[in-house]
């Protein structure tokens, strides 16, 4: 299926140690994210040479004074600098601590690796972030952030910030265009687009009313009404019934408009699902013939999309787990529980893919020596942690300087830039 090979350039990062000597959990699924971390917390992302820099950590000093005190879950910019929400201890301890967003860059020098990436000149009506936690920023392109958070009342609203004015494109309690009323909003689903399209889901009905909520996916466009683009409880492509949960989107902004990618549950099982130039379709539902037998289980994780529609998804067949890749209808088995790592060990559990514009998948995964790393499958089919031959030949000799890796909260964008959160 592949081959190993250890990249000798430094496109690194090795995880040596168990998790448990830096503990941090994640917790993905269709209604948000969850993320608990305990002892050092550190935000990494690789430089112009693919090099896995320290960007910042709890204790470090934040832009304009203060201390971090906890950093958030971190997405790759397109431009190769590193989007995130930390928690800062103003110098003044009188003052409490506070979340904002920051933008870090890998190749500038450590003490001037991060910038607060929210100024705002303008806040239209009571367009007012209330950070309570995470707000899971992404960003576009052009520079332009999306983030939910809390406004000052307590409800979630969906945040834009686009040279230097801060905007609500939507807020619990508006209505979408089929006039339904957002009831909650997903803290760390959203997606980016372009020309100020986001990807989320959310909890339709009424807010007083929860347990009549109906989960959907959601898309936000600037001056526009949110549309829904699929409805727990309605019928998507191939008459098949949307039922919670709903997996975290993946999108991808394309030349016929935003493109995701995002698995249901189904009443047959679940499925993967496909948005493209306007349209929704049923890509691979479980109970799809493999080479280890008929899928019974997909992720709700977000799957690897490429722009041409190539999607990759974490599955589980006959309690195997894999990864498939799925290209113009044409299903291949890429990675699966079992496969001897470069180094002689053997998967034991995957993470969900992510894909680049190149057909590059980058994986997360714990092997029989129970250690998390990070890895890549080549569009030639090498195998290989992401690791420089300096430190692959370091390990080797068993040297004991390194740090732990959570690849729960990797990020890549389509230029095979990345980013996660671990210790030092």
């Amino acid at each position: 299926m592949f081959n190993f090979r250890a990249l000798p350039t430094a496109l690194a990062i090795l995880f040596l140690t168990p998790l448990t000597a830096h503990a941090v959990s994640l917790t993905l699924n269709g209604s948000g994210a969850d993320l608990q971390m305990d002892n050092t917390q550190a935000v990494y992302a690789s430089d112009s040479n693919g090099v896995p820099m320290l960007i910042t950590e709890v204790g470090m000093r934040a832009p304009g004074g203060g201390t971090v005190t906890e950093v958030g879950v971190p997405s790759m910019m397109p431009d190769g600098r590193v989007i995130f929400g930390a928690e800062t201890q103003p110098k003044d301890l009188n003052l409490k601590a506070r979340w904002n967003i920051f933008i870090g860059n890998a190749d500038a020098v450590p003490s001037h690796r991060i910038i607060t990436a929210l100024n705002p000149k303008a806040i239209t009506g009571d367009c007012v972030p209330a950070f309570k936690g995470d707000p899971y920023p992404v960003a576009d392109m052009d520079e332009n952030i999306a983030f939910i958070s809390t406004v000052p009342h307590g409800r979630d609203a969906l945040f834009f910030y686009s040279h230097g004015t801060l905007a609500c494109m939507t807020k619990a309690g508006d209505k979408t265009s089929d006039g339904h009323e957002i009831a909650v909003l997903s803290f760390g689903s959203a997606q980016i687009g372009e020309g100020g399209q986001v990807v989320f889901t959310g909890f339709l009905g009424d807010s007083a009313k929860p347990a009549q909520h109906h989960q959907a996916l959601l898309l936000a466009s600037i001056g526009a009404r949110v549309s829904e683009l699929a409805v727990e409880g309605e019928y998507g492509p191939n008459h098949t019934l949307y039922q919670r949960p709903f997996g975290l989107p993946a999108a991808l902004p394309t030349a016929r408009g935003i493109m995701v990618a995002f698995t249901a549950k189904t009443p047959s099982g679940g499925a993967l699902f496909l948005y493209s130039n306007g349209s929704m379709a049923r890509i691979l539902p479980t109970g799809t013939l493999t080479s280890l037998g008929p899928v019974t289980f997909l992720s709700a994780g977000r799957p690897g999309l490429m722009a041409d529609g190539t999607t990759a998804v974490l599955a589980g067949c006959a309690r195997i787990p894999a990864i498939f890749r799925l290209t113009r209808q044409r299903l291949d088995l890429r990675i699966e529980r079992g496969q001897l790592t470069p180094f002689g060990t053997e998967l034991e559990s995957l993470g969900d893919p992510v894909l680049t514009a190149s057909g590059a998948m980058f994986v997360g995964a714990t092997d029989t020596d129970d250690r998390e790393k990070l890895y890549v499958l080549s569009p030639d089919d090498a195998f290989f942690e992401v690791g420089e031959s300096e430190l692959i030949y370091r390990i080797a000799m068993g040297a004991q300087k390194h740090h732990s890796i959570f690849t729960g909260t990797l990020s890549v964008n389509q230029h095979g830039d990345f980013a996660y959160l671990g210790g030092r």
